[in-house]
């Protein structure tokens, strides 16, 4: 199959995998409030490790309700998050980063989930460069078609 082949297929694909529910309003408000539910979680010692797995589990579907809710200053209790290395090139199996706010973890969630990043907050970062990463997002999502969403993740 030739490459421009392949291209369609996988975007093909990659729409059909995108549910119904997020390409309509209220299927946006759902996720929106699936997300909130999480990010809350991730504020109780108790629960925060769960919310991170949790969030990431809901997949590329979740990642304009993420981008929507992630300017998030909230200082997290626990500032540790371990993701799956998914990268072909990976040395470890594991990322571990130690996100401050919850901002810094969603932008680690949205760049294990769609491979991109538009700042290094993972580990903290300043209230400018917070500010500039979500910035980056919001600009992501306003132009990324649905299967360029999660093209890379």
């Amino acid at each position: 199959m030739k490459r421009s082949a392949l291209s369609l297929v996988f975007v093909a694909l990659l729409g059909f995998a995108y549910p119904a529910y997020c390409a309509n309003p209220q299927g946006a408000k759902d996720m929106d409030k699936r997300v909130a539910v999480l990010i809350k979680r991730m504020l109780n010692a108790k629960t925060e490790q769960k919310a991170f797995s949790d969030l990431e589990a809901l997949g590329c579907p979740a990642v304009p309700a993420i981008i929507r809710l992630m300017d998030d200053r909230r200082v997290l209790p626990d500032p540790r998050i371990s993701l799956s290395n998914k990268s072909p090139q990976a040395f470890e199996a594991v990322r571990h980063y130690g996100p401050v706010q919850v901002v810094d973890a969603l932008a680690a969630i949205l760049n294990q989930l769609t491979g991109q990043d538009f700042g290094f907050i993972y580990n903290g970062g300043t209230d400018e460069e917070r500010t500039r990463t979500v910035q980056g997002w919001n600009k992501f999502l306003d132009t990324a078609q649905v299967a360029e969403l999660c093209g890379a993740g």
